[in-house]
């Protein structure tokens, strides 16, 4: 398995935690692998596979990654490297706590987030009372009414490997598969484009 971290921060938290627990990690720096650096990204995930073979890559973006912008680098990558991509589900990760704030401050960012994710996983369920868990529950539905929704806490563990066996045992819809299939278009109106 490989990791590619992607923060647009000049410390990469997520990539120093990771090398803390004896991970080693290449880091995507410069920008989002969105929309900026799409290009060292299929560099990136070439050399990976040259270098080990890895069975699965997994890709931790940015906090402002798009999903379906996600699935083009993937998919540019695939084109560029050759190499036979699977493209398991993209999970969003919704932290039950502060989704309410989170929409109100970043709405927008938030609600895309949600309405491109193939799976959602409501995070830190184990500090938040009922209630909080069936609103998040309800509002994602909302934005998303076709998306699988799981529940759990990275900090208990619960829910993780129900999580990590979707990851790994299906496939998401390729970007430009969706383009001509209309996807586009059905999610936002308009020019399939």
């Amino acid at each position: 398995m490989a990791l590619i971290v992607n923060d647009v921060g000049h410390i990469n938290v997520d990539q120093e935690v990771m090398r803390s627990k004896g991970m080693d990690v290449k880091e995507v720096a410069g920008g989002c692998i969105c929309c900026e650096v799409q290009g060292t990204f299929s560099t990136t995930v070439m050399n990976l596979y040259l270098s080990f073979k890895p069975d699965i890559i997994l890709v931790e973006p940015t906090g402002v990654a798009i999903p379906w912008g996600l699935k083009k680098a993937v998919e540019e990558a695939t084109r560029k490297s050759g190499i036979d991509i699977k493209h398991a589900p993209i999970c969003t990760f919704v932290d039950c706590s502060l989704l309410s704030d989170q929409l109100q401050f970043v709405g927008r960012l938030i609600e895309t987030q949600i309405q491109e994710a193939d799976l959602v996983f409501i995070n830190k369920v184990d500090i938040c009372d009922e209630e909080s868990i069936d609103w998040c529950h309800e509002r994602i539905g909302e934005l998303n009414p076709d998306v699988r929704i799981l529940s759990g806490s990275g900090r208990t563990g619960q829910g993780v490997a129900d999580l990590a066996d979707l990851i790994v045992s299906e496939d998401s819809v390729r970007y430009y598969d969706a383009v001509d299939g209309g996807i586009f278009k059905e999610q936002y109106g308009g020019k399939n484009e």
